[in-house]
């Protein structure tokens, strides 16, 4: 009868301390963790250029983010799974995309194999 006692304790016991384990809060709180964003763009005349700077510079002032800052030309496969965030700047012509955005979109899953699924 006693054992079973003891046992019944060690048990409960146990989950006592495997629920304060589990509801502690993480040692590092306050720390944000750190992000990679890939900020791309095509400009012709600049004006996208200047834009896609300001959103590095607004992107850079969120603690943890890592910014990276490339023309669409310039994008590669490694650019692309490095990234957790991805921002596509774009003049706009005609309600629509540049041609060169467009081709990036357009041959990601075949130059990067991003996707290869669908």
């Amino acid at each position: 009868m006693l054992e079973k006692l003891f046992s019944a304790r060690g048990l409960v016991g146990a989950c006592g301390a495997a629920l304060l384990l589990v509801s502690a809060p993480p040692l590092a709180a306050d720390e944000p963790l750190p992000f990679a964003v890939l900020v791309t763009y095509h400009s012709r005349t600049g004006n996208t250029e200047k834009m896609a700077r300001a959103v590095v510079d607004g992107a850079k002032s969120v603690p943890g983010a890592r910014v990276v800052l490339k023309r669409v030309g310039d994008v590669t496969g490694d650019d692309l799974f490095a990234s957790d965030a991805l921002i596509v700047g774009s003049p706009v012509y005609w309600s629509n995309m540049s041609g060169e955005v467009k081709t990036f979109f357009d041959n990601w899953q075949l130059k990067f194999g991003v996707f290869p699924e669908f």
